[in-house]
């Protein structure tokens, strides 16, 4: 019988065996080997390779080591064994078992386990997904044992069968609260072997506690309650409890965890006066039970005390600094949650308040007030329902303040030919005392600016004549005795006019009647038929402060004028312009613009244009200096080159001269005058430290015939007129004045540069610079 039994095995065997190594297996399994010992070999030589390079010896007969070549030795390992395994399993797929043999199915997928606990009985229930494809004749089998917190099994697992295909659930009764089980389900079809899920333990959960008991009030403060209870009349093991109140208002629930889980709690942090209700409930690891029987309670009343030593420091015109002490308050007394500063101005108009944020402030910065004004401050403290009676009332008064800007500012064109503005306001809305005056500061914008003081009473100013097509700024402050105000800002665009320049202008200094000074102006007619003939002129001033005078020729054929000068002992600068036809007139022009207004509106008469030309004729002679033209008005705006060489010994800037500059200096109206070691000079517009005071520089040509400078200048801009402009220059050429240089500047001191704003003083008269030319 033993003998025949082993027969059929062998038989069965054999088959097996035929079955495997049919239809090339043999090819496929001799591959699979050599992989393996390729994997092999190139990881033995990739580890004799690192092996030498860290100069560790191989074992004695070790063969060399190949050409191994790669990066990360680490990696080159792992990539290694990787392949291994992948050929290692394919041959472990060919050779282990007879292909025919049928394969346990797969195991269910998406195993969840969940436990609950009612009614001190706990049940698990197990859901799973079949697997795929779903073999014939399935079935699950549910495993559960009981294990301990560390995973221990300390008996065997208990086994359900279903045997439906399409139940993919289970649930386990009769366990025990708080107990730890692991759980697994397995697939089988027919009696081939089995495949099972990982398996997962899982805990029941505890018992869910009843509520508490004989929950009682054990004290009260004004900003406390005590609280005791007892356990719960089935509590298994409970977790915590938690305390729910609310005040009587209807005010919202709050809750205080009492963990670890004592019987008794101390509620801080309430409020002073008030009714509250109090429950308190027990948790397991199961949830929350029932609350207990409410309980009401009233905190005690507190009036809190005032601060103490109240003081007042004005800080600035709108702020001032209160400082004060804490009052004194007992444990158990109460809680005071901050104070109240309350104050109101000498009349009494409004009253404010003040809250600090907590009470650990004891000093306050009241800001908002009005300049100059005595406010009144009384301090209390609170609490979060009430505040107690208010200390000694203090005094303070702020500190005066500069007036707010000028009001409704309006600007308007009130001349075209050359540009005149006026501008007017009303008051500051605060002056906090009398105006001393109004200060307008204006001029050409991003330039320099001139200075006017305006009388408090005035609520009008006309500009000077304007340069034409330029953005002009004004900047009108109101003063009082603390100073400058907040400034009222407008700007305005000037128009362009048609310039009409007369060639050939000359202006010589000539006596007149009753031993007066005049100049006389001459030119030749322009090549376009004018109206008539603009002249303007003023006195030179290195800073200038006064204003252009017009005199206007309505003769279309002059070609001469003579002008009575009020100061002669003073050069001046003339400007001639043709008038031209006017057609389709339109003025007055007139545009409002508010106190902030940034863009200057540009504003023409038809295609008329603002341009003119410009003498300057010194007494004497026509030597020629660099002018200085306030108001917008720039002579000295772009380039001026010497057209001729200046005669040694004369020209203050010749480089032959003896003076304190040895041969050079540079033009204080200007960034630099040419190379100072020679008798050429340029001027450049662009670095004139001048130009901003004036505006646009002055268009046209500048011209000299002989004079103290000898030689011949030109330079271009833009000027109220445009065109040519001629300087006379005179002698005795007075100081600046007011905010100027009070000492004359050296000439060895003319190189120098020039801080911003500074306005050097003319070149000293007396150092062989300009010579006084005398009527």
């Amino acid at each position: 019988m033993k003998n025949s039994v082993g027969f059929q095995f062998l038989v069965i065997v054999f088959v097996c065996i035929q079955n495997l190594y049919a239809q090339n297996n043999f090819i496929n399994i001799n591959n699979h080997l050599d992989k393996i010992m390729l994997h092999a070999q190139v990881l033995k030589d990739a580890v004799l390779t690192e092996m030498n390079k860290q100069g560790i010896q191989p074992g004695p007969g070790a063969p060399p080591p190949g050409n191994v070549a790669y990066a990360s030795f680490v990696d080159e390992v792992a990539e290694r064994l990787r392949l291994l395994e992948d050929s290692i399993s394919g041959l472990s797929g060919i050779m282990n078992r007879c292909p025919n043999q049928p394969s346990a199915p797969s195991p269910p997928t998406n195993v969840i386990a969940e436990s609950a606990t009612a009614d001190n009985v706990s049940s698990i229930v197990v859901r799973w997904d079949a697997p795929k494809p779903v073999p014939d004749n399935l079935q699950y089998k549910v495993y559960f044992a009981a294990v301990d917190e560390s995973g221990y099994q300390p008996q065997g697992e208990v086994v359900f069968r279903i045997c439906d295909a399409t139940q993919t659930s289970a649930s386990i009764t009769d366990l025990s609260p708080r107990s730890h089980y692991q759980v697994r389900v397995g697939t089988v079809a027919g009696v081939v072997t089995e495949s099972s899920s990982v398996p997962q333990v899982i805990e029941t959960p505890d018992i869910i506690p009843s509520a508490p008991q004989n929950l009682r009030i054990e004290g009260t403060t004004p900003n406390t309650v005590t609280l005791r209870w007892d356990i719960p009349e089935i509590s298994g093991v409970v977790s915590s409890y938690v305390l729910y109140y609310r005040e009587d208002n209807g005010g919202p629930q709050m809750t205080e965890t009492v963990d670890p889980p004592t019987l008794f709690y101390t509620v801080n942090d309430l409020s002073e006066g008030s009714r509250y209700q109090f429950d308190v409930a027990a948790r397991s690891n199961n949830g929350e039970g029932p609350r207990s029987i409410p309980v009401e309670v009233k905190t005690i009343d507190f009036n809190p005390p005032h601060p103490l030593d109240l003081n007042c420091t004005s800080l600035n015109k709108t702020s001032v600094l209160l400082t004060w002490q804490k009052p004194l308050v007992l444990p158990g007394d109460g809680i005071i949650r901050g104070f109240n500063i309350n104050y109101t101005d000498e009349r009494y108009r409004d009253f404010f308040l003040f809250k600090t944020p907590t009470a650990e402030f004891t000093e306050a910065v009241i800001s908002s007030l009005e300049p100059a004004t005595v406010y009144y401050f009384q301090a209390s403290s609170r609490t979060r329902k009430t505040f107690g009676g208010g200390g000694a009332v203090v005094m303070c008064q702020t500190k005066a303040d500069a007036p707010s800007k000028p009001r409704n500012v309006q600007i308007e064109l009130s001349r075209l030919d050359p540009p005149q503005l006026t501008i007017k306001w009303i008051p500051p809305y605060h002056t906090y005392g009398p105006l001393t005056n109004y200060t307008l500061h204006w001029g050409v914008k991003n330039g320099a600016l001139r200075k006017e003081k305006i009388e408090p009473y005035r609520l009008r100013w006309d500009s000077d004549y304007l340069d034409d097509a330029t953005v002009h700024e004004f900047k009108l402050f109101a003063v009082n005795a603390e100073g400058f105000g907040e400034p009222a800002i407008v700007q305005f665009t000037t128009p362009k006019r048609e310039t009409i320049v007369p060639p050939n202008v000359t202006v010589d200094r000539v006596k007149g009647p009753n031993n007066t000074t005049m100049l006389r102006v001459k030119w030749d007619p322009p090549n376009q038929p004018v109206e008539g003939y603009r002249i303007l002129y003023r006195k030179f001033e290195w800073v200038y402060t006064g204003r252009w005078k017009l005199k206007e020729l309505n003769d279309p054929n002059a070609l001469s004028t003579e002008i009575v000068v009020d100061e002669p002992n003073y050069s001046h600068i003339v400007v001639v312009r043709g008038t031209a036809k006017r057609q389709n007139p339109n003025f007055p022009m007139m545009g409002q613009m508010n106190q902030q207004m940034m863009g200057g509106g540009r504003m023409s008469q038809g295609n008329q244009q603002m341009s003119g030309s410009v003498m300057m004729n010194p007494q004497g002679g026509n030597g020629m200096m660099s002018p200085m033209m306030g108001g917008g008005m720039n002579p000295m705006a772009n380039n001026m080159n010497q057209m001729g060489n200046m005669p040694s010994g004369m020209n203050p800037m010749n480089g032959g001269m003896s003076n304190p500059m040895n041969g050079g200096m540079s033009n204080p109206m200007n960034g630099g005058m040419g190379n100072p070691m020679n008798n050429q000079h340029g001027m450049g517009g662009g670095m004139n430290p001048m130009r901003g005071d004036m505006g646009g520089g002055m268009g046209g040509s500048i011209s000299s015939q002989g004079g103290p400078m000898g030689g011949g200048m030109q330079m271009g801009g833009s000027n109220p007129f445009g065109g040519q402009m001629n300087m006379q220059m005179q002698g005795n050429q007075q100081p600046p004045q007011g905010n100027q240089l009070q000492q004359p500047m050296k000439m060895n001191s003319m190189s120098q540069p020039l801080s911003q704003g500074q306005i050097p003083d003319p070149p000293g008269f007396n150092q062989g610079g300009f010579q006084p030319v005398r009527p």
